[in-house]
């Protein structure tokens, strides 16, 4: 889930700002169905920072998976086997979170009857698959290819959002956010970048990034930016203390995390003109922590 960020236009911050205006209605639309899922192995009710410290290891390992995969793939000369491999990976994926927001809309309008779980299920298998298509094949264009990249970033970002437990969500972003900066400098993201460059016949087997001319923004800076968003819009709806300010509580902290996170991202991107590469995670997320800490704060003690 680590990815890069190379940028030199002062639009860089247009895909953020659409990935969040698409996770924010899906969030919405958890809040208002007022279903509730933990989508981890450990329960932190029961084990409290130690399920979630866990909890966060476990989707970290994943995201170590899936860059030592692609790694290993240029580096054997299997990247077709990769493509095919992350095609049908991704389409189950997109699959699944267009279904699971579908069956919440469905829930919200008490709709059960079969044959809307089935047309759901059809539009989700339609849909899962092309935008799989769209991001991971070579014959895309880069308009179908970065609108199915936008796409995954906000139903990612919203899911994990809303079936994270609060301190999974916080020591995810944070146990990603330091990986990021291990792979990036150090690790396989570094490596990939350097085999790329020095030989011209090495190709990525997968391009998950929005590109737009001079700049790229990864999938998984963009899913983890909404995801961070959200669950604190979210949240506003569940603390006690934000609950006494009404809509105000939850929406205020919901936007510092928000500007936090884009006001990261501007300065990792102004970084970015004295150094090549740098991780997208770490400032962002910082920023974007620290500013909802601080917004909680301040509701705390008025």
């Amino acid at each position: 889930m680590t990815s890069e960020i190379i940028v030199k236009t002062e639009h860089a911050l247009r895909p953020i700002l659409i990935t969040l205006i698409i996770a924010i209605p899906l969030a919405i639309i958890g809040i208002i169905s007022g279903i509730t899922i933990e989508g981890v192995p450990f329960s932190e009710a029961e084990g409290g920072v130690l399920s979630a410290l866990l909890n966060a290891l476990f989707y970290t390992i994943f995201a170590i998976i899936g860059v030592t995969l692609v790694y290993l793939s240029i580096k054997y000369g299997k990247e077709k086997v990769l493509r095919v491999f992350f095609i049908i990976c991704f389409g189950f994926m997109g699959i699944f979170l267009i279904f699971f927001f579908l069956y919440l809309i469905l829930a919200i309008f008490e709709l059960f009857a079969l044959i809307y779980l089935i047309i759901s299920l059809i539009i989700s298998f339609a849909a899962g698959f092309y935008l799989s298509y769209s991001l991971l094949s070579n014959k895309s264009s880069d308009l179908a290819k970065n609108t199915a990249l936008l796409l995954f970033g906000a139903l990612i970002g919203a899911f994990l959002g809303i079936v994270l437990p609060t301190w999974t969500a916080f020591l995810l972003v944070g146990i990603l956010s330091i990986y990021d900066v291990i792979a990036v400098f150090k690790g396989p993201i570094k490596k990939i970048i350097e085999m790329t460059e020095t030989d011209e016949t090495v190709n990525l087997p997968i391009d998950m990034t929005y590109t737009d001319r001079n700049w790229e923004i990864g999938l998984g800076d963009l899913a983890f930016y909404s995801m961070l968003s959200t669950h604190t819009l979210l949240l506003g709806f569940q603390l006690d203390f934000l609950i006494e300010f009404g809509l105000v509580g939850a929406i205020v902290p919901f936007v510092c995390t928000t500007i936090g996170v884009l006001i990261g991202a501007i300065i990792t991107f102004q970084l970015l003109k004295k150094r090549e590469l740098l991780p997208g995670l770490p400032i962002s997320i910082g920023l974007g922590i620290l500013f909802y800490s601080v917004s909680l704060l301040i509701f705390w003690l008025l």
